[in-house]
């Protein structure tokens, strides 16, 4: 049935319950006219008798039966919602978001957590950039942040953070200085890092080392950062991360002297109106708070 169908469903599932229409004129408001013109219009869109006399009352046929019972249970479910609603604050639904792991873990949750009214629900998702896009795309998610802006419809996209990028080692491991030791160096990876690393070394050399020696890879950053911990290589990942309470005392960051600091943009995605939402301001209030990458 269409939208516009719920009415004279309604009318229909009356005027059955009281057995008549006169029975189910009062309930409904409606003159027996105005109900027998509805029951009419409902019937012929469901393509099949749904009354039958029995005297001077109307008795259902087995579709109309059937459709009785499902109708009912489609106005219970109305009922129960509209209750729900009058009792609760519709503001109140969870706020759904997908995030790129590093960010999301390590500088969006904590911020949110602490500025979100104790009694909004929060659902986030984190994955890579794909994951994310998938989530906002599919509805999964009503907004998204990931490292790359989008530009493919319906999706949109605007700037809402940066973040700095740094080389880090393990505490006591050396560090190098310049794209001939990176050549050399050993490094840890993980899932996209190729986007990371890639930023990192245009922004702070102006270009990708002859070579990248990599040991360690693993489908998290996390896991990847206690590889780093652990001496086995150095790591290109979000100073947000490398300075979380898990690693800060286990590594450290080498900024090669002399040479530009990397910030990298994060991106709000989100369908139709969604970026300009309460939900997406909410997102930005919690961000700048004590804001700097």
């Amino acid at each position: 049935m269409r939208h516009a169908d719920l009415r004279r469903a309604a009318v229909f599932h009356a005027v059955a319950a009281a057995g008549g229409i006169a029975a189910a004129s009062p309930r409904l408001g409606k003159s027996p006219p105005a109900i027998h013109h509805d029951l009419k219009r409902f019937e012929a869109e469901i393509g099949r008798p749904l009354f039958e006399r029995a005297g001077r009352a109307l008795r259902l046929t087995a579709a109309g039966q059937a459709l009785f019972e499902s109708v009912g249970r489609a106005l219970d479910e109305v009922e129960r919602t509209r209750m729900r609603l009058a009792q609760e604050d519709p503001a109140l639904k969870p706020l759904r978001i997908a995030t790129v792991s590093a960010f999301g873990r390590y500088r969006l949750a904590p911020r949110l957590m602490a500025s979100l009214p104790a009694d909004r629900p929060l659902e986030l998702t984190f994955g890579a950039h794909e994951t994310v896009l998938a989530a906002v795309s599919s509805g999964a998610a009503d907004l998204a942040v990931t490292y790359r802006p989008v530009t493919a419809a319906p999706v949109q996209s605007k700037p809402l953070a940066q973040e700095e990028i740094v080389l880090a080692v393990a505490r006591d491991a050396p560090a190098p200085a310049d794209l001939e030791a990176m050549a050399t160096t050993t490094f840890v990876t993980y899932d996209e890092y190729e986007f990371v690393f890639g930023h990192w070394f245009e922004t702070v050399f102006g270009r990708q080392p002859d070579a990248l020696r990599r040991l360690d890879h693993t489908g998290e950053i996390e896991e990847a950062m206690e590889s780093c911990a652990a001496g086995r290589g150095a790591i290109i990942a979000p100073l947000d991360l490398v300075e979380a309470p898990a690693w800060r005392e286990r590594v450290r960051v080498a900024r090669p002297p002399g040479l530009p600091v990397c910030v990298n943009t994060l991106h709000l995605l989100g369908l139709g109106a969604a970026l300009v939402s309460a939900d997406a301001d909410t997102i930005r209030s919690a961000l700048a708070v004590g804001a700097e990458p």
